[in-house]
């Protein structure tokens, strides 16, 4: 978790004297001021959304709790977001200040969490109690935040900066498509990290390069800090849509940033600057699985209920629809975790959602029973979109409206046909907030000439993912119309449950040409002709 310095304090009381300049007339702009404090205006709305920064998602049912009662308190709403964050919608500009005192209440800090700096450091969020890890990631996670959060000129950036660190080869946090990212290994009984960097979604989207194929995990933070300095020198300050870090591999070639990085560590580590981690085994490290943990629950669960390395206990995706919360439905939730025999851990997600962890067979039973009306047990179901033009300033396409038009289409549908798809990735604009590149169905918002005039329409890609060696990010194989793309994606289940094949990867690479024709049927200059 982030430890809330003197500073972080002062930032708050900062911002709240610009409001005051800002409501009093006195200042001209305000956004000056409140993105890299996680602020931003809602489109052409009078509100704002207001970015709580969730270090590496680990959050806490007394934090959690303390989110609920600010929503209800000035009547706004929450929402889980694709890096780790809790965002408030619908902020009155006169609450803003006491909004970011009742964070800090809670433990809490916005700073950081926009603007041009080091944003949330995102980790697997299954570290810890994950099977198949190598270690768990979270305290290195928890190092890198507090030493990027107590360094002023990690706000001072050419554009953002994204940190990941990933427990291992499925790559949860995204390490191998972001700025710097770390997936964790052991190689002759050592810990370490692979190192990736340069990479990013959006516009020009970039996979990470390999940097180091392992360092000694004792070296994370040093890694960290030369490619923070390098982006400080290097990035483009002058043109904002190039000024990303991945535009600096494009400038300088991989060979030549790789060199360049190599060149900056060696200045780090001769500077005298004392950067080596020093992190003992994590309790969740040296736990045991003893024998193996039975599967009570029908095979339709395994979607969401995962068994832990500790034996006898159990981890639970909950993944609110459209990633909005009640807060009367996350009191219910969090009273329940309150009440059992053992304290329950909380991870948010890079999905939108949340793993409640650390649970007895008996508890996931009465947690499946009482989250089914808002979260669901299929991927398709858990799909993931970007907030949307009515609050972003950047968007094209209503993606939040796409989402529901999925999600009303596959919800009185066949459990064959629920259960067909992945998760699919939605983005209104390229820039990928809805993370569609690396999605197996990805929708990229445009907009396109139809037969009546200029509509809204989706790219739809597939077969992106991440991970050590198997990046990618998905092939575009056409263009929907955004009202057909609901109808399309019933039609691809059938088409995948006719193929007989379940591996959906698999299915998209044997039937390719079929999946083309039905693109091609729905597309838009097959509607246009």
């Amino acid at each position: 978790m982030i430890t809330i310095t003197e500073e972080i304090s002062r930032s708050v009381e900062d911002f709240k004297d610009k409001l005051r300049q800002y409501q009093d007339g006195k200042l001209d702009n305000l956004k000056a001021y409140s993105s890299i404090m996680g602020i931003y205006k809602e489109g052409p709305k009078p509100t704002y959304m207001v970015r709580s920064r969730i270090a590496g998602g680990v959050t806490t049912v007394r934090q959690l709790k303390g989110i609920s009662a600010i929503a209800q308190k000035y009547g706004i709403k929450i929402r889980f977001t694709t890096r780790q964050d809790i965002q408030f919608h619908s902020v009155s500009i006169a609450d803003l200040g006491n909004v970011l005192d009742d964070l800090l209440h809670c433990g809490l800090t916005t700073r950081g969490a926009g603007g041009d700096g080091v944003r949330n450091v995102a980790c697997s969020p299954l570290s810890g109690v994950a099977r198949d890890e190598a270690f768990d990631v979270t305290p290195y996670m928890e190092k890198v935040t507090n030493h990027m959060m107590q360094a002023a000129d990690s706000l001072k950036l050419p554009r953002k900066y994204k940190i990941a660190f990933s427990n291992n080869a499925e790559d949860t946090a995204n390490a191998t498509v972001t700025d710097i990212g770390f997936i964790a290994k052991i190689v002759n009984g050592q810990r370490g990290f692979a190192v990736y960097g340069g990479g990013g979604l959006g516009g020009n989207a970039r996979l990470a390069l390999k940097l180091e194929d392992f360092i000694a995990d004792t070296d994370a933070l040093y890694y960290v800090q030369a490619m923070k300095q390098v982006f400080a020198r290097e990035g483009d300050r002058s043109n904002r849509h190039k000024a990303r870090l991945r535009y600096v591999v494009q400038r300088l070639g991989e060979e030549e940033f790789s060199k360049v990085l190599r060149k900056e560590l060696d200045q780090l580590r001769n500077s005298g600057q004392e950067l080596k981690l020093s992190i003992q085994p994590s309790k969740s490290d040296l736990a045991h699985t003893q024998g193996k943990s039975s599967f009570p629950w029908e095979e339709k669960y395994q979607n969401i209920v995962v068994p832990q390395k500790q034996a006898g206990f159990y981890s639970v995706y909950i993944h609110p629809r459209q990633a909005a919360i009640d807060p009367g439905e996350l009191d219910r939730l969090l009273n329940f975790l309150s009440g059992l025999d053992n304290e329950p851990t909380i991870r948010l997600t890079l999905t939108q959602g949340f793993f409640v962890r650390d649970l007895r067979e008996e508890a996931v039973e009465a947690l499946l029973a009482l989250v089914a009306g808002f979260s669901s047990l299929y991927n398709i179901g858990n799909s993931v979109a970007c907030v949307g033009p009515t609050i972003c300033n950047f968007g094209i396409n209503d993606s939040q409206e796409l989402l529901r038009d999925i999600l009303a289409a596959f919800t009185p549908a066949a459990e064959a046909v629920k259960e067909a798809l992945p998760r699919v990735l939605v983005s209104g604009c390229p820039n990928s907030c809805g993370q569609h590149q690396k999605g197996l169905i990805g929708f990229t918002g445009r907009r396109s000439r139809g037969p009546n005039g200029v509509i809204p329409t989706y790219a739809v890609s597939f077969n992106g993912k991440v991970g050590p060696g198997s990046a990618r990010f998905g092939d575009v194989y056409g263009e929907i119309a955004a009202e057909k793309i609901a109808g399309f994606l019933i039609d691809l289940a059938a088409l995948k449950i006719k193929s007989g094949h379940t591996d959906f990867e698999q299915f998209i690479e044997t039937q390719e040409q079929e999946v083309k024709e039905l693109v091609l049927n729905y597309s838009v200059n097959r509607a246009a002709n």
